[in-house]
């Protein structure tokens, strides 16, 4: 769920609506591609070459059989509230390798099981983990929920990517009361204040600063976590100090033309933001 309080969370969201609208500022130098594709956890050698590689291969591909069309909308708005159904109701409609439609139910997903979210984004097309674009149907992503998991117990590699929740795992809800007011907020520095930290690629660290990014410059927003990887397998290790900040996701500039709307948290190096 949101970290504003109610009387609140609508007016952020028209604010971030209105920002988002805006045209994206021209940047000198930028990478011009997805942050997911540039990671702050690198890979130990000789595994650094394995993710390159199979970015390259996927966009090859997808030149040369184009982008699948976009899936079934889900049944559920953006913006209304629902139950995720219980461990019992959502086992029943998986198969052998906890999947339905061949979409996984993740092991961080249980612990949402019972609990009221509101939907956040319909995702309808999406890159996945291995860069490749598929058409996905009657899923959406939910505020709040994502694979950093409901309790500190939880591990993850600590990006907090959105969970997708097929309609069949939901209902609708009612509105839960206010959730508390957030504890920590952050100030998106100037444009050339980010420029300075940025490499002749458009990078820091390899994660890309996209053009869209700087829309958001001056501009103060809830910190919604810190990205702290907790369980990494020994030949990948984090890179830099990152964030996220509540309720800026990135709607797909980086793959214009693809039709990306999984809507990742954008990553903001500390070096970018005057943390409060």
């Amino acid at each position: 769920m949101s970290q504003l309080p109610a009387d609140t969370e609508a007016a952020d969201t028209e604010k971030i609506a209105r920002l988002t609208a805006l045209p994206a500022p021209r940047l000198p130098m930028q990478a011009a591609r997805c942050q997911y594709e540039g990671l702050p956890i690198h890979a130990r050698p000789p595994f650094g070459v394995l993710r390159p590689t199979r970015r390259i291969r996927e966009h090859a591909r997808m030149r040369l059989s184009g982008v699948p069309a976009e899936g079934r909308p889900s049944a559920y708005e953006v913006g209304s509230w629902v139950s995720v159904r219980s461990a019992e109701e959502v086992r029943a409609t998986l198969d052998a390798g906890d999947r339905l439609g061949g979409l996984w139910f993740t092991a961080s997903q249980w612990t949402f099981c019972g609990g009221v979210y509101q939907v956040e984004h319909v995702v309808r097309r999406m890159l996945d983990d291995h860069y490749r674009m598929r058409r996905i149907s009657r899923t959406v992503t939910l505020r709040g929920a994502t694979c950093s998991g409901a309790g500190p117990e939880d591990e993850g590699c600590g990006l907090g990517c959105a969970l997708l929740f097929r309609d069949d795992w939901l209902t609708l809800a009612d509105a839960p009361p206010a959730p508390p007011a957030p504890q920590r907020y952050a100030t998106v520095r100037s444009l050339h204040e980010i420029q300075q930290t940025l490499g002749p690629d458009g990078t820091l660290l390899g994660v890309p600063f996209h053009a869209a990014m700087a829309r958001h410059v001056g501009r103060r927003f809830p910190v919604a976590r810190q990205v702290v990887p907790r369980a990494l397998p020994r030949w990948q290790y984090p890179v830099g100090e990152w964030y996220q900040l509540d309720g800026l996701r990135c709607l797909g500039e980086p793959l214009a033309g693809l039709g990306c709307d999984r809507q990742c948290a954008l990553l903001w190096h500390r070096s970018w933001l005057t943390l409060e």
